[in-house]
């Protein structure tokens, strides 16, 4: 997760930097040094932080999004519920592959000494092994979990990605997965566009490539991923939201068809 991607979008825009030249930029992956200032009502699940406020995170600048310890941010904390209140992940023994770590829970993952946890990514040289989504260098059946948040939308062609996590998961794994989603649109895809300030224009930043829509349960499914859609605003009231800072948001936990 890059940290100070809107400092360099004026860079994006004049050079055409390309997602490789960006990624890595080490100093975007640092994460800001601030203190966390007195205790408020806002709480962060995963580290246990209370603050008055939150820091501002994303290009369009969202107010109270980061939290100021461990640098979860909305999408994060969300997910943190989900997976320690709905699953046995931090409990049970299992064989973990984390797709573009989130630092705060690969920090986690790592130390649990019931999961053997992999992690891949294609830019970043301090994962695991560094691969392309669309061919991960692993047998079938190889892992029975796998985490992919916010990462297939970076893949101009998501569709072999689908399938390559659909093969390395065993049958009855999950995978959890993250993605823009409107729910009540279609698809909005650029796998063409390689403008970088297009895919800004269109979809918000300037690596990703489309806005899955209400077809996007299908695709997981027919790759084998069957999914549960799960809405932030029914895993959570309205005072757990506010406390927690959790925005309208979906994830897919997905169990692998045998």
């Amino acid at each position: 997760m890059l940290h100070d991607l809107g400092r360099v979008v004026g860079d994006i825009a004049r050079d055409r930097l390309d997602e490789a030249a960006i990624y890595r930029r080490e100093r975007l992956h640092a994460r800001p040094q601030v203190q966390a200032g007195p205790a408020g009502v806002l709480e962060c699940p995963i580290c246990g932080t209370r603050a008055g406020r939150f820091l501002r995170f994303g290009l369009d600048g969202r107010r109270n999004a980061m939290c100021p310890a461990c640098g979860s941010v909305e999408r994060h904390r969300f997910l943190w519920l989900y997976l320690t209140a709905h699953t046995d992940l931090l409990t049970g023994r299992h064989r973990v592959l984390h797709a573009a770590p989130e630092p705060w829970l690969e920090q986690r993952l790592r130390g649990l000494p019931n999961l053997r946890y992999r992690s891949v990514d294609l830019f970043d040289p301090s994962a695991d092994i560094q691969a392309d989504l669309a061919a991960l260098p692993f047998a079938d059946a190889s892992f029975d979990w796998v985490l992919a948040n916010h990462v297939l939308e970076h893949i101009p062609g998501d569709g072999a990605a689908i399938a390559e996590l659909a093969r390395v998961l065993r049958p009855g794994g999950h995978a959890i997965i993250m993605v823009p989603f409107d729910p009540k649109g279609p698809t909005q895809d650029g796998a063409d566009i390689v403008d970088p300030v297009e895919r800004m224009r269109r979809f918000g930043h300037p690596y990703h490539y489309r806005i899955n829509g209400r077809e996007f349960p299908g695709r997981l499914a027919a790759a084998g991923l069957v999914p549960i859609i799960v809405d932030s605003r029914r895993l959570l009231g309205p005072h757990r939201r506010r406390r927690f800072r959790v925005n309208r948001n979906h994830l897919f936990d997905c169990r692998r068809q045998g």
